[in-house]
């Protein structure tokens, strides 16, 4: 297969399902949403704008306004006092709601709205509102990377219909807040609004799990390239649900050190060199009667266009009877680039 970058959660979702990476990843057919990853976004959104304003209000003191200007929620213009009222937090919430219910196939009704009401409020009030961002040092709201990865094993060459592609395997992603504690320590907060689990393995994320995570190790590696002038960096990863699905708050603080970096290199490395050798990825069940494709997957649900066969279906027999090269020359999305990477909402 072809792999020119890699994020956590493409990396998480070869290990949980080879067909659906290869469809999105590698073709570049995106799935529909479903209603609780909306509203998980949905609860980022109100953090991040949270984040945002404290933000400026460090970098303008003598400002009597704060002001952000976001993709998803627009213009947000509010009195410097206001930023710290419950009244303003819910007007957000209710925002940032609204700016990705307008475009959801999903319907949002009180009861949705109470959950995400209540996310937010968990991850500001938490141990007397350690992980709210308004009384944070804000170093950076949601920066994006893009990371070469400098090492022999990550160069790439392709040729895809005819056109070469060549490069540096990278890193890129989306962090959800950097913030400083001191002049040599710098903590990143992510804000996990799904169940504590590994949904690969049915594992749940305890302090053991999570020091071999790959997002965390990915992140870390990353901060380490954005930030080398802080040579202390905390990991935070804050979950709103236990592995059930029910509210259980639980945050979890790990440090990492030079070690690691290299530990996890060679876990892109083995990843990436896996994906690159794989020309038959398999699905997560050959009989598709697994509840995670009938019920989770995209790919499962809907049919290959101007056919009767779902698409996890279609991809799978093209495969099989064209082989990797003309399955990825045919059945790539149309204006899809596999070298091109866009941020998630």
């Amino acid at each position: 297969m072809l792999v020119t970058y890699v994020r956590s959660s493409s990396y998480n979702n070869y290990a949980y399902c080879q067909m659906q990476y290869f469809i999105t990843y590698v073709l570049g057919h995106q799935s529909d949403s479903g209603k609780k990853a909306d509203m998980g976004t949905m609860a980022h959104k109100a953090m991040e704008i949270l984040a945002g304003l404290k933000k400026f209000q460090q970098d303008n003191p003598r400002r009597k306004y704060l002001v952000v200007e976001d993709d998803a929620a627009g213009k947000i213009r509010i009195k410097k006092d206001e930023l710290y009222t419950d009244d303003f937090v819910n007007d957000l919430i209710e925002i940032s709601i609204d700016c990705y219910a307008k475009n959801s196939k999903h319907k949002f009704y009180p009861k949705e709205r109470k959950e995400v009401a209540q996310t937010v409020w968990t991850f500001l009030t938490h141990s007397d509102g350690m992980f709210d961002p308004r009384k944070r040092n804000i170093h950076h709201p949601e920066p994006h990377f893009d990371i070469p990865i400098e090492e022999d094993w990550a160069k790439f060459e392709y040729e895809i219909d005819g056109e070469k592609v060549q490069g540096q395997l990278a890193i890129k992603g989306t962090i959800d807040l950097v913030t400083l504690l001191n002049e040599d320590t710098i903590e990143v907060i992510d804000w996990k609004s799904g169940r504590r689990m590994d949904w690969a393995t049915g594992e749940v994320k305890d302090y053991k799990k999570l020091e071999n995570d790959a997002q965390l190790l990915l992140y870390f590696y990353a901060i380490s390239k954005l930030y080398p002038e802080y040579p202390n960096r905390i990991m935070s990863i804050f979950f709103y649900k236990d592995a059930e699905g029910e509210p259980d708050p639980k945050p979890f603080s790990l440090m990492f050190d030079k070690s690691d970096e290299a530990r996890f290199l060679e876990m892109l490395k083995n990843r990436v060199e896996e994906i690159r050798h794989n020309v038959n990825p398999k699905p997560l069940d050959p009989t598709r009667s697994h509840w995670k494709c009938k019920y989770l997957c995209h790919f499962c649900k809907n049919n290959w266009e101007g056919t009767d066969e779902k698409m996890c279906i279609y991809i799978e027999k093209h495969l099989k009877k064209h082989g990797m090269e003309k399955t990825v020359n045919e059945c790539t999305r149309p204006g899809f680039n596999i070298g091109f990477y866009e941020a998630p909402g």
